[in-house]
């Protein structure tokens, strides 16, 4: 029994919160819809009253008609809209002015708080019975209230005033966290690789972290701080909804968010449009995102000190500060990537598209390139988007992961194209340093065998505690992942044979390498048999290739004719006048032919 009414109650609570999210989505529509409709009725009312004063005088009735007429399909409009909220489960706002509504929600949440929760209990039976009826009725009239009470225009009036407030107390560090940002980001990091960005001198002389670098690459959305923000504005809403939001510091935050505010207003202004409404949504949840992590972040601060007074609890003194570990210290969290130091780079509003225009009248073939290269680009977001939510029937969350798995081993890819190019490159044109390459080869495969344990755990794979292939997870991937993952097999079984070619012919023993290469073999190995068996249990083709994997001698040829093509032409030899007279050689011959 005590089993059956815990379900019911649990029932009542899902419905409430569905309830709740219903009531988020539609009330913009429906309720200002119907308060649109009284504000006509009322309007209307008093023209009937005014033409029925002068009726009296002209005997003119036909305005009066109208009116009535037009009144009647009003409340008639009004009814439907009431009759549809009530349908979709929303609470009709009654007309309650502002203050009686805000000291009945004072009253409703001090009682609510005293009983406690729609579930107390008591001694007495009949008094716990009095008590849950209570509270459900306190639930209803808090409903009512709430709903009055947000329509009203002294709320809209004070939340923009909050909201101001907020913008105004946040803005010098929101403008600080954007500079940081920048001092760490180059104007055309987009047309940059992972391995360009950490490999290449920096204005002023440093080297960018290698974490840095990787968050700029695969944390995508810091680098619309270096997008104009008129070609953000005109952005197609599939494009903001691909940048990757997760994941981000409170400073990077601050960042993206001061780059983007001014975008939110002129979205929001024409938020009718079905594409701009995707727009706005993106941002108002972005914005959201931002505002929670940095109210988590101040009650922090408020309880156990700013950075550089913020002590934490030791063995010694369990009850003396922070108690948090790690990055579960918001403080800690916030440097995860320190943007305290400069790179050199500017940290003035400079963009790249501002940089590709002024090229534009002197290359409109190079214009054409890029955005033909773009919009594929695009369409192919799309196109896997769509394919996702097809196979995952819509599931947001696995659509999610999906898409962050997909990207994941893209960037895999473009980094093993990174490792070759530059390892054949260093061969071709620095001197010959056993070492180097090693250490090189070493951090590749430390590289490589991360993305990989990710991506057989997202197969299922047991990869936790003593393996075993009886305990693996059903495969849920779809045909799209499948074949990015084959692809995956491929680059790695490819460079796998070209880093131990070279170690042979450096004749390097390397045991280590041997042993991690091995391990790294057997573990891909198991994943392209289980994508084999996957895509034969789905009944489906092995998708077509997403890139087209280059052969060594292919990226020789091109480095040696990048070589070549930077070597200054030979100069020609200036033209010979033979020999002086006299048939000697030199001043010699020619002082004696004087001579005589």
């Amino acid at each position: 029994e005590k089993k059956s009414k815990t379900r019911k109650q649990r029932r009542k609570q899902f419905k409430n919160n569905s309830s709740r999210s219903l009531n988020n989505i539609i009330r913009g529509g429906l309720k200002n819809s119907s308060r649109n409709a009284r504000s006509s009725i009322m309007s209307l009312n008093n023209s009937i009253k005014s033409v029925q004063l002068n009726s009296f005088a002209s005997s003119d009735n036909e305005q009066l008609k109208k009116l009535m007429a037009d009144l009647k399909e009003a409340e008639k409009k009004q009814r439907l809209l009431e009759k549809q909220l009530k349908q979709a489960g929303v609470t009709v706002a009654e007309d309650i002015s502002y203050d009686v509504a805000k000291e009945e929600i004072t009253r409703i949440a001090k009682r609510m708080n005293e009983i406690g929760s729609s579930e107390v209990e008591h001694e007495d039976k009949k008094i716990q019975a009095e008590l849950r009826e209570e509270y459900f009725k306190l639930e209803q009239d808090m409903e009512k209230y709430s709903a009055a009470l947000v329509l009203s225009d002294e709320y809209a009036a004070e939340q923009d005033r909050i909201e101001r407030d907020w913008v105004e107390s946040n803005a010098d560090d929101n403008m600080e966290a954007l500079k940081k940002l920048r001092r760490h980001m180059p104007v055309d990091v987009k047309l940059l690789s992972e391995a360009q960005l950490c490999g290449e001198e920096t204005p002023n002389g440093k080297y960018l972290p290698k974490a840095t670098a990787k968050k700029f690459k695969r944390t995508n959305v810091l680098q619309m701080i270096r997008i104009d923000p008129e070609d953000i504005v005109r952005m197609h809403p599939s494009t903001l909804e691909n940048f990757r939001v997760t994941g981000l510091t409170l400073t990077e935050r601050r960042g993206v968010y001061t780059h983007l505010k001014d975008m939110g207003p002129k979205w929001e202004a024409m938020k009718a449009d079905k594409m701009t409404e995707r727009k706005w949504t993106w941002f108002k949840m972005m914005k959201l995102n931002f505002k929670e992590n940095l109210e988590s972040y101040k009650r922090h601060v408020a309880q156990y000190g700013p950075p550089g007074n913020h002590p934490y609890a030791t063995r010694k003194n369990p009850n003396v500060g922070c108690p948090l570990l790690g990055k579960q210290c918001p403080l800690k969290a916030d440097k995860v990537i320190d943007y305290d130091g400069n790179y050199g780079y500017t940290e003035e509003a400079e963009y790249l598209e501002s940089n590709l225009k002024k090229a534009d009248k002197e290359d409109p073939g190079a214009k054409a390139k890029r955005e033909a290269l773009e919009l594929a680009r695009e369409k192919k977001a799309n196109k896997r988007q769509d394919g996702l939510k097809q196979h995952y029937k819509g599931k947001l969350l696995q659509v999610a992961k999906a898409g962050g798995s997909c990207a994941a081993m893209d960037d895999m890819m473009d980094k093993i194209d990174d490792y070759r190019l530059k390892w054949m490159e260093d061969r071709l044109t620095k001197e010959e340093d056993t070492k180097r390459e090693q250490i090189a080869f070493m951090d590749a495969l430390n590289e490589i065998k991360l993305a990989v344990l990710v991506f057989a755990e997202r197969s299922g794979m047991q990869m936790t505690g003593k393996r075993d292939a009886n305990a693996t997870n059903p495969d849920i991937r779809s045909p799209l992942e499948l074949g990015l993952s084959e692809e995956v097999c491929e680059y790695c079984f490819t460079i796998f044979q070209e880093m131990q070619e070279r170690m042979e012919e450096l004749k390097v023993k390397g045991g280590i390498f041997k042993s991690s290469t091995l391990q790294l073999r057997e573990l891909m190995d198991e994943l392209h048999e289980r994508n084999i068996s996957t895509l034969k249990e789905l009944n489906i083709e092995r998708p077509e290739q997403t890139r087209k994997l280059k052969p060594s001698n292919e990226i020789k040829r091109q480095i040696e004719e990048k070589i070549a093509a930077t070597k200054p032409p030979p100069q020609e030899e200036e033209a010979g006048y033979g020999p002086p007279m006299g048939g000697g050689g030199g001043r010699g011959g020619l002082m004696s032919a004087i001579a005589g």
